[in-house]
């Protein structure tokens, strides 16, 4: 090939990617859309990713569907997400933990840049919990158990580099104790030892421990944020903290790196659409979760904030890098 043969395609092919980009997200949506939850099923991203794809179907005129695909605190369901084609018909439905904190906790190939932020859809406190019947009947109970020694109580958490996982660390450091903490692929898994007696408290979304509160399976000890009006005389964490403490969960949905702007304002479009539905907006309530609308921006900003809180408690050793 001649050289000025060979500049004369390789300016046709630059010229074609973008007019190839736009035909794609002119074409947005082409065909279901699919939601990977990073967590196992029945959990507060679960729950929530099942509601909202509803609501979603509705307004893009596609079908919507939730993919559970759990392990490593996220990372194995956003490096599938990553490594997909960036057509906006693949998108991951999570926190954004899975691409700010795991990273520093496990070791993978992507970081906040492997992904374009889209919008957060919702916000849910925490709670730290324990079984009826529990040894604990208050949160000074539980530290105080702690403070006899290092491990002494078994706290199950979701996932590495959750809020979950944020909030017992956080708990940790503000009552100077050290639990035995247990990473479990979601909130499904966990509830289930916790109820079982195998782990003594949990910390989990309000939305999962909500039906075992309410039946009396479960007592909360406290609220890893501001007091609840639904769990009157529960206090927060903060009672144990010089400043005040809170760790909310935010859920939200990005997509891989290099999807369109037009395909990304089409989805920002549908989900601020989505987050009206009156059938989505009443299922959230009895969840005890929050609409929470916010924009990539938002997105980002938590992204930025959550590595940073990861900085301090690595310098601090409280926590190993991966």
């Amino acid at each position: 090939m001649s050289r000025r043969s060979f500049l004369l395609r390789a300016g046709a092919l630059a010229l074609a990617a973008p007019a190839a980009r736009l035909a794609q997200a002119q074409d947005f949506p082409a065909r279901p859309v699919t939601l990977v939850v990073p967590y196992a099923v029945g959990g507060n991203a679960d729950l929530t990713a099942r509601l909202f794809a509803d609501a979603l179907g509705k307004t893009i005129g596609q079908s919507v569907v939730v993919y559970n695909k759990a392990g490593g605190g996220g990372a194995i369901g956003a490096m599938h997400v990553i490594g997909s084609r960036p057509d906006g018909h693949t998108l991951i439905f999570c926190a954004p933990s899975v691409f700010s904190v795991t990273p520093h906790l496990v070791k993978v190939s992507y970081g906040p840049a492997s992904i374009r932020p889209v919008c957060l859809v919702s916000s849910t406190p925490l709670v730290l919990v324990v079984r009826k019947g529990s040894r604990f009947r208050s949160l000074d109970d539980l530290v105080g158990a702690a403070r006899a020694g290092a491990g002494a109580v078994a706290m199950g958490y979701s996932g590495l580099g959750t809020p979950n996982h944020l909030g017992m660390l956080g708990l940790e450091a503000v009552g100077q104790v050290s639990f035995n903490g247990i990473a479990y692929k979601g909130s499904g898994p966990m509830l289930q030892d916790l109820l079982a007696g195998q782990i003594e408290a949990g910390a989990d979304q309000f939305t999962t421990s909500k039906p075992y509160i309410e039946s009396g399976d479960l007592v909360a000890l406290a609220v890893f944020g501001p007091p609840l009006d639904t769990l009157p005389g529960v206090p927060s964490v903060s009672s144990l903290a010089p400043e005040p403490f809170d760790v909310t969960t935010y859920l939200g949905i990005a997509a891989p790196a290099e999807t369109p702007d037009a395909v990304v304002a089409a989805l920002q479009k549908a989900a601020a659409a989505a987050l009206e539905d009156a059938r989505f907006q009443g299922g959230m309530a009895r969840m005890g979760a929050q609409v929470h609308w916010g924009t990539s921006q938002d997105y980002a900003r938590t992204l930025r904030s959550e590595d940073e809180v990861m900085a301090r408690m690595i310098a601090s050793g409280r926590i190993q890098p991966g």
